[in-house]
């Protein structure tokens, strides 16, 4: 639910987990993930390239306007990636590159089937699915990756965003998995016009991440009802604690 001030949410009935997960992963099958650097200072997001499946593999490439923001804020080219190749000459492999690969835990792993259900994970094969739902986060950089949306996306198809700047609100604190969250717009934010903060009991919890906020901000500064729920925590040691929410039209 989307509204133009803070107020108290009203709590849906909780939804088993298994359920909720069902509901947030209807995307098709995922084939291209956005690349996303964090900045050191306030952890703003920035797009710095894209990441894709082809026949013979899988390519990657640097791009978007965020890229010469995200080297401003020190940003600094991937080893494995040493040369700035945009979509038109892109770096391919027929593996998916170590840079990306490491960030999938092992399916040898005792624990690989219960990391793949708290993750939310449907295709264990797919690797671009598991980098989509657990973010690929590792505690050594400051990558992170996401499912691409435009700012025209008119989200038909539920979006999954894990909340940004959890840590400094305390509205976190009161998220239990099924309940509905508030959409609140924050048009005067100094970093960005499209903030769009995420409330939980009255309280911020944080925000929609920048590369949805336009989206989400669009659709609601066009008075559409969108329904925010929260749909799990996640408990990997490189992103413990971090909540995402399923953002759909209402």
């Amino acid at each position: 639910m989307a509204s133009s001030a803070p107020q108290a949410i009203r709590h849906s009935a909780a939804e088993p987990a298994a359920s909720l997960a069902r509901r947030v992963d209807v995307a098709s099958s995922i084939d291209r993930l956005w690349v996303v650097w964090g900045e050191p200072d306030d952890g703003t997001r920035r797009v710095i390239g894209e990441l894709w499946r082809e026949p013979a593999g899988f390519a990657f490439a640097y791009g978007g306007q965020d890229l010469e923001k995200a080297k401003q804020k020190g940003f600094r080219l991937l080893a494995e990636f040493p040369e700035e190749r945009g979509a038109a000459y892109p770096y391919r492999s027929s593996y998916l590159f170590v840079t990306f690969a490491q960030r999938i835990p092992s399916p040898r792993r005792r624990d690989f089937a219960r990391i793949m259900l708290s993750w939310g994970v449907t295709e264990t094969d797919n690797p671009l699915e598991v980098l989509a739902r657990s973010g690929g986060i590792q505690m050594t950089d400051r990558i992170e990756l996401l499912e691409p949306r435009s700012d025209t996306d008119d989200l038909r198809e539920p979006l999954a965003v894990r909340i940004a700047g959890m840590k400094k609100h305390p509205g976190a604190e009161h998220i239990r998995v099924g309940d509905g969250l508030e959409l609140v717009r924050e048009p005067a934010n100094a970093f960005d016009p499209h903030a769009t903060m995420i409330v939980a009991a009255g309280e911020k919890a944080g925000y929609v991440p920048r590369p949805y906020s336009g989206l989400v901000a669009n659709l609601l500064d066009a008075g559409v009802q969108l329904e925010a729920t929260a749909v799990r925590q996640l408990g990997d040691p490189a992103d413990v604690g971090r909540w995402v929410v399923r953002i759909a039209r209402g």
